[in-house]
C-alpha cells in the first residue's frame, strides 16, 4: 500500500539490551529537503522515519538501531518514559518525524495524505517490532506518545495543531487488525463509496449546527464548531468575508456541486474530501 524509501544517514547507535517499546511523534522544523541535509551530516540528529507533506514515508534508521532524536528525559509527562527513569529514551523507542514546518506556522497539522500514511505507518512499525523483538507495542495513548512528553522543555512538539484525536480513534482501529487486514480497511475507506458515506456525514452535520443557530442555549457552542471549518474554506472556495453564514453556504455549494441527479461526482468527492478531513480532524465527524 505504500513504499518505504530507505535514505540511510550516519547518526545512530546501539539499542543495547532495550528493546522498543513505544512510537515517538515528532514534527520537523523545516521541509523534507531541510531534514534530509540535517540527518545526513556526520555527528548531527537522526530520526527513524519521516512521513512527507504528500504521504510519502522516508526512512533513516533501521529500527533494531537506536535514532539520535528525542534528546533529554527532563521532567517527562509520559507514565511509561517515568518508569523508565534515567534511561535515554531513544534506546527503547522508534521514532516518526512529521513534515510540518514548526517554524512556520503548521505546527503539526497534517494533510490528509500525511495523516494516512502516518497511521499505515504505526501499524507497519507494530509489525515489524513484533517480528523482529517478540514485543507488541499497544496502538493507545501510554506507547503511542509526543516529544513533548519525554522532554517538557521541547514546547509542543509534534505541534499544537497534530491531529491526536484522530490519530488514537484511527490507531485503535488498526490494533484489533493485522496489517494486511487494516490496507484493506484503508483502500476502502478511500473508495468512491466511503467517500460518499463521509461526505453525507460531513454535510448533515453541518445541517444540524445550522438548525442549531436559532436555539437561545445552544447557538453559540453550534456558532463555535461552524467557525472550527474556517482553515480549510480558502481550499473549499470561499471568497466572502468567513462569517458562519457564508461558511454553511459555501459548503452546501460545495455539495450541490459534488452531486448530480443524485449521483455523486468523483472530483466533486475530492474537493468536500477536503472539508471531511478537516472536520474529522476537529472531531466534528467521526
Amino acid at each position: 500500500m505504500f513504499t518505504i524509501e530507505q535514505k540511510p544517514v550516519p547518526n545512530h547507535g546501539t539499542r543495547g539490551s532495550h528493546r522498543p517499546i513505544a512510537i515517538v511523534n515528532h514534527v520537523t522544523i523545516g521541509a523534507r529537503g531541510s531534514v534530509i541535509n540535517t540527518f545526513s551530516r556526520p555527528g548531527g540528529n537522526s530520526s527513524h522515519f519521516l512521513v512527507c507533506r504528500d504521504g510519502a514515508i522516508i526512512q533513516f534508521v533501521d529500527m533494531t538501531r537506536r535514532a539520535h532524536t528525542n534528546g533529554y528525559v527532563r521532567d517527562p509527562k509520559s507514565p511509561l518514559v517515568r518508569q523508565m527513569g534515567a534511561v535515554n529514551a531513544n534506546y527503547y523507542t522508534v521514532t516518526i518525524e512529521h513534515e510540518g514546518y514548526e517554524e512556520h506556522g503548521l505546527e503539526g497539522d497534517l494533510t490528509e495524505e500525511q495523516f494516512t500514511a502516518t497511521c499505515w505507518l504505526h501499524k507497519w512499525i507494530q509489525t515489524e517490532v513484533e517480528r523482529l523483538y517478540a514485543v507488541r507495542i499497544p496502538l493507545n495513548s501510554h506507547q503511542v506518545i509526543a516529544h513533548n512528553q519525554i522532554d517538557s522543555k521541547k514546547g509542543t512538539c509534534p505541534g499544537t495543531k497534530f491531529p491526536w484525536t484522530r490519530l488514537y480513534a484511527e490507531l485503535s482501529r488498526a490494533d484489533t487488525m493485522t496489517l494486511a487486514e487494516y490496507e484493506e480497511d484503508v483502500q476502502y475507506r478511500k473508495s468512491d463509496i466511503s467517500l460518499a458515506a463521509d461526505a453525507y456525514a460531513f454535510l448533515s452535520r453541518m445541517k444540524g449546527l445550522q438548525a442549531r443557530l436559532e436555539h437561545p442555549v445552544d447557538s453559540a457552542e453550534a456558532k463555535r464548531k461552524i467557525l472550527l471549518m474556517l482553515p480549510v474554506m480558502a481550499q473549499l472556495g470561499l471568497q466572502k468575508e468567513p462569517t458562519v453564514e457564508n461558511i454553511l453556504e459555501r459548503i452546501e455549494e460545495v455539495g450541490t456541486a459534488a452531486m448530480s441527479n443524485g449521483q455523486w461526482k468523483a472530483e466533486g468527492l475530492r474537493k468536500l474530501n477536503i472539508g471531511v478531513s478537516h472536520a474529522k480532524n476537529m472531531g466534528l465527524i467521526a
